[in-house]
């Protein structure tokens, strides 16, 4: 009687510590700055997320899936969601300002031991 009663104890308790596995969170962060040639943040820049279904034979069609703004000190942030589509990120060219290296970025959607990449995509202008 008591084997048994202990016998049931170990499964309750053994019950008790199993639980589901929990979905792992495959989102993307994608943080960067907008800066002059001098390094400074540049506040108020339209930084557009795009997004598109990757083809099989053709190339991935892209279309303005969101608007950000540059803080006051030219930074940003968005999450990209664990979907089927491909994003990239596009910086807006404020007044007076000329892009210097590339103004649009595709987002590393790669997945190193089980976590996703931190993305830092910069933009830099100069007058």
């Amino acid at each position: 009687m008591v084997k048994r009663i202990i016998t049931l104890l170990i499964i309750a308790i053994l019950s008790l510590n199993c639980t589901p596995n929990e979905k792992q969170n495959l989102d993307i962060s994608v943080t960067g700055k907008v800066t002059n040639q001098n390094n400074v943040g540049i506040p108020g820049v339209s930084i557009y997320v795009q997004r598109g279904l990757p083809g099989y034979y053709v190339a991935t069609s892209y279309e303005n899936y969101e608007i950000l703004t540059t803080d006051s000190s030219g930074n940003y942030s968005y999450i990209v969601k664990n979907d089927n589509y491909s994003y990239r990120i596009c910086c807006g060219t404020p007044a007076g300002y000329t892009i210097v290296g590339n103004w649009m970025v595709d987002v590393d959607q790669s997945i190193i031991n089980s976590h996703t990449v931190p993305n830092v995509i910069n933009f830099r202008f100069t007058r």
